[in-house]
């Protein structure tokens, strides 16, 4: 029974992996693509060089400004989940 608690355990871990690096790479494409369109390439390399400010600054920009706000949900709400089931697979697997 222990084997099997860590086996999905450790799926959903996984899962919260995969889910941080997909809606993290989607929101940030999202981001990337708003400043092209306001600033163009420039902006998009600027936005690229500085990742951490455009990832968390741009999709409540897009939200507040533009009323779009499926970037923040993407990123923010993405985030959340991934959160959720790596902490789901922590308390299924126990303590190591």
């Amino acid at each position: 029974m222990d084997n099997v608690r860590k086996l999905l355990g450790g799926f959903f871990k996984i899962c919260g992996c995969f889910d941080f690096v997909i809606f993290g790479l989607w929101g940030f494409y999202l981001s990337l693509k708003i400043i092209g369109e306001i600033a163009g390439l420039e902006g998009v390399v600027i936005g690229f060089a500085v990742a951490p400010v455009t990832f968390v600054v741009v999709p409540w920009y897009a939200g507040i400004v533009r009323d779009n706000w499926l970037p923040l949900l993407i990123s923010y709400g993405g985030g959340m989940i991934g959160c959720l089931f790596f902490f789901m697979g922590v308390l299924i697997a126990g303590d190591e």
